[in-house]
């Protein structure tokens, strides 16, 4: 491997992911496949270094190029959309939404919403920084409105968060709740670092409450603001800045 070049050579999984192929720890993955090459070799050695303007690296035969800038996009995820690129039993995904748009492949959606949530969805082409805003100890907050069925009880409200409800045998980090509609009982902002599958709908469910509508309204700094179901924004620089600074 060459490394002549005016850069110091850096880590290969690193310098994928920066390349848009996923998390350090996904593209660690696929050098274990035997699916990226270095000068035409396969790389067999996770610790392998590149010097990012002299060698070549290619991923299933794809040339792997640092993009000049980093993108990060929010997304209006519509009602019945699975978080993935493709369909599952029928429903439709992500993909058509992305080629509509016109953004490259390697822009991807970071962590998901269940099919029946709404809202933001970021979407990147830096997977560390993807890989980072799915952790937990981020303490990154994200914010979504809640309507359930029935008035929430002042009993409720406290379970829910005290941190001690539990769910699959592990406590609930605490989350923070607050009336979406003074009076109403019904209408709620809830607010969770965690991001565990169906997590709302089930802490809700674990003391009583049914979810009629759940939609993110905000991912740490990132609001979703007015944009229409379906439709894309990037990111502007100060939005960039303080999503990073979120995550320290």
């Amino acid at each position: 491997m060459n490394e002549g070049g005016s850069r110091q050579p850096i880590r290969l999984n690193r310098f994928l992911a920066s390349c848009g192929f996923g998390s350090r720890r996904g593209v660690e993955a696929l050098i274990r496949a035997g699916r990226v090459t270095i000068n035409g070799e396969v790389v067999e050695a996770l610790g392998s270094r590149v010097d990012a303007e002299n060698d070549v690296v290619t991923v299933d035969g794809q040339t792997a190029r640092l993009p000049l800038t980093h993108r990060i996009y929010v997304f209006n995820k519509p009602y019945g959309v699975v978080s993935t690129m493709k369909s599952q039993k029928g429903q439709p995904c992500l993909l058509p939404f992305r080629t509509q748009a016109g953004l490259p492949d390697r822009i991807e959606p970071v962590g998901r919403l269940d099919a029946e949530t709404t809202g933001l969805l970021l979407w990147t082409d830096d997977g560390d920084l993807a890989q980072a805003l799915c952790r937990p100890t981020s303490m990154v907050w994200k914010t979504y409105e809640v309507e359930l069925r029935a008035r929430l009880t002042a009993t409720q409200w406290k379970r829910l968060t005290s941190g001690t409800l539990e769910l699959d045998g592990r406590v609930c980090r605490p989350c923070r709740l607050e009336p979406g509609k003074p009076g109403d009982g019904r209408h709620w902002i809830i607010q969770l670092h965690e991001g565990r599958k169906r997590q709302i709908r089930r802490m809700m469910a674990a003391v009583g409450m049914h979810v009629l509508t759940l939609k993110r309204v905000a991912f740490g700094p990132i609001e979703l603001q007015r944009l229409q179901e379906g439709c894309f924004r990037r990111l502007s620089q100060v939005e960039e800045h303080s999503l990073r600074r979120a995550i320290g």
